[in-house]
């Protein structure tokens, strides 16, 4: 029979010459294309999709490592689709390669198993295939290419690459060798494509490989897939719009090739390939010696005696450290999780330390020749925390969206170490992870006023009320050693979504605290002074506990009980029983909080009668401690704001005042407002 006739001759005899494989990719884009055309898009959506669809049906119908069967499979190839824009491509080729998943389950994230990462802000997606592709090249140095041997593809938008979080992870993947990491990009379809033209450049400048070819012609997107494959650095594909607007697909000649049923389903070149790529896979991990190390990292396990370990490896690095502050604490539980935990990943922003800190940062006492600190650069000597930990540099928004792919990639614990003031950077990335509920720690030093000389921009004001706010985010803020030990155990369980710890460099200088009066730190929140029958209740979190407990002492110098209370985590403590919370916070007697930053959401544990100490204002370049009294959060500014308000509430020293919590009563003469 002879073929079927074409409109152009040209491109018909083009397509003649094609080989069976590409045009076997051909007749799935043709049908690929018929199921975009069911969908109800915009305009310059359906242009983007339908240039899109050949490509994207040449990776998937010969490259691309995935089984319809087992979506889920540990190395199968990652493909992200960041945005909704791109999303129907990806329901069409589920329906042509037969996935196994309902055909009526919403293409969302954690409800249908081929969406990889959450559509999102413009460049996350490419941020979080990134740390994809770390995380594979992680793995596969500790168990092999055996076991680890896939490739991460990125389906995106010319809007993505214009980003700074895309241009930050791209300068990271050209950095860190990221050869496995490639992206399929098309420029916009209006006229004007200087951008698109800028944002090739500055991935070419960044250590990627750029190749531009046409998307309309299948052997010149066949060469490009496959010289990715062969690639040293990541690849970025930019496939051009047609030299001839005609669609190539409908000129295939038809009676030599299989039948279009043959093509799709399970039958298609992409789950055939993906069903025996598993099978051979399952068969070397049978036998693989590291197959129960790889299964307990897969299903984020802890490893046999971790609680055991933890403790005497936490307590041995703080017997190391040189200092006691909550920092060097936390930075002793960091290198303690490194020995016990190999799944461990920490990145590393150079604003995690200033400069010019009078104390280093102490090295651990293992480290190998090949990280050792003779070989790092002057200004990056003291930044090393641990073996095996990568430095992003000034990359804060980069690295936090990579964590989130290292997160979702499986497998790895990802954490990092930052600046508190760069969390602004970060918060985007860091919404993504809260969103997707991924586990991610987060170590954010420089906290309160105790970096005061680097004036008000390095003090952070309304940035812990923010990232309280934030569902699913776990903030701890620890005043000492101990509790810093109790938060990293609480910020290791918890499930619900990333956890951050806020940190300060600086010792406290107001004596150790005693041992909990009731509760524990790993609640969220304890009572650190007990008094019988309080009149106050001081009620305040990091640093500022040990202000408080000072103030109780000068407090009862005067006749005024008064109890501490520690709040490092609100979320934390907000999951306790209303009981536990209500003997911590007291029932009796007036609440004040204390915290180096704004009052914004106290009110949730102090209510309306409630005394907040705190900032109200950007803070200033000045010693931390002229800082503390400017804003008076000290001892004698608090006591007096305590009498102050006592005495105009018409109670008497030794009397007691209802909380919030219990039925208001009628109460003479006029209550003040906040000093």
């Amino acid at each position: 029979m002879a073929p079927v006739p074409s409109a152009d001759p040209t491109a018909h005899q083009a397509e003649v010459h094609l080989s069976a494989q590409q045009n076997a990719v051909a007749r799935m884009s043709r049908a690929a294309r018929l199921l975009l055309n069911d969908e109800h898009l915009p305009p310059h959506a359906r242009t983007l999709l339908n240039r899109m669809c050949l490509p994207v049906t040449a990776l998937w119908c010969r490259v691309l490592r995935f089984d319809p069967s087992a979506p889920n499979w540990p190395d199968r190839d990652r493909f992200v689709v960041p945005s909704t824009t791109m999303q129907p491509l990806l329901r069409a080729m589920l329906t042509l390669t037969g996935s196994a998943t309902e055909s009526d389950t919403p293409l969302e994230y954690g409800r249908h198993p081929a969406v990889e990462v959450a559509p999102g802000p413009a460049g996350q997606g490419v941020a979080a295939a990134v740390g994809m592709a770390f995380a594979e090249q992680t793995l596969a140095r500790r168990f092999g290419r055996s076991l680890v041997n896939h490739r991460t593809w990125v389906l995106a938008q010319d809007t993505d690459l214009a980003t700074g979080v895309a241009m930050e992870a791209a300068q990271l993947a050209g950095r860190f060798g990221l050869d496995r990491l490639a992206v399929l990009v098309t420029p916009p379809a209006g006229p004007d494509n200087r951008d698109f033209s800028d944002s090739l450049t500055r991935f070419s400048a960044s250590g990627w490989t750029v190749r531009k070819v046409d998307a309309g012609n299948a052997a010149a997107i066949s060469s490009a897939l496959a010289a990715t494959l062969r690639a040293r650095k990541p690849t970025l594909i930019a496939c051009l719009p047609p030299d001839l607007p005609c669609d190539l697909t409908d000129t295939l000649p038809g009676p030599h090739l299989p039948a279009e049923e043959e093509l799709t389903g399970p039958w298609s070149p992409t789950a055939r390939r993906g069903a025996t790529t598993r099978r051979s896979w399952l068969r070397r991990f049978a036998r693989h010696r590291q197959r129960a190390a790889f299964e307990r990292e897969m299903q984020n396990q802890r490893p046999t005696l971790f609680d055991e370990d933890w403790q005497r490896t936490f307590h041995w690095q703080m017997h190391l450290s040189e200092g006691q502050s909550t920092q060097d604490a936390g930075l002793a539980g960091l290198r303690a999780l490194s020995e016990i935990l190999p799944e461990l990943v920490c990145l590393t922003a150079s604003s995690a330390y200033r400069q010019d800190m009078a104390t280093p940062i102490p090295q651990p006492a293992t480290l190998p020749p090949t990280m050792a600190t003779t070989q790092l650069a002057p200004q990056q000597a003291h930044t090393l925390l641990l073996a095996g930990e990568q430095s992003c540099g000034i990359q804060d928004h980069g690295m936090a969206g990579m964590l989130n792919g290292i997160a979702l990639h499986g497998g790895l614990l990802p954490c990092c170490a930052a600046s508190m003031m760069t969390v602004d950077r970060m918060r985007s990335a860091l919404r993504m992870a809260a969103l997707m509920r991924r586990k991610v720690l987060y170590l954010l030093t420089g906290d309160g006023l105790a970096l005061g000389d680097g004036g008000g921009g390095w003090q952070p004001v309304e940035q812990l009320a923010s990232l309280r706010a934030m569902p699913h985010l776990a903030v701890f803020r620890p005043c000492d050693a101990r509790e810093t030990t109790a938060c990293w155990d609480a910020a290791l369980n918890w499930q619900g979504g990333p956890a951050m710890l806020l940190l300060c460099p600086y010792e406290n200088q107001h004596g150790p605290l005693p041992a909990p009066a009731f509760g524990t730190p790993s609640c969220g929140g304890y009572v650190v002074k007990q008094d019988e029958m309080p009149q106050v209740t001081l009620i305040a979190s990091g640093p500022e506990v040990a202000i408080a407990l000072k103030a109780s002492h000068h407090l009862a110098r005067k006749d005024i009980r008064a109890t501490v209370v520690s709040i490092p985590c609100w979320e934390l403590f907000a999951e306790q029983p209303a009981s536990y919370r209500r003997t911590v916070l007291g029932t009796a007697g007036l609440r004040v909080g204390i915290e180096a930053a704004s009052g914004f959401g106290w009110e949730r544990w102090l209510g309306e009668e409630g005394v907040f100490v705190g900032m109200d204002d950007f803070g200033t370049s000045a010693p931390a401690n002229a800082l503390y009294e400017r804003f008076g959060i000290t001892v004698e500014a608090i006591c007096e704001k305590v009498l102050t308000r006592l005495l105009a509430s018409g109670v008497e020293r030794g009397a007691s005042l209802r909380t919030p919590d219990q039925p208001r009563t009628r109460v003479r003469g006029p209550l003040t407002t906040r000093p």
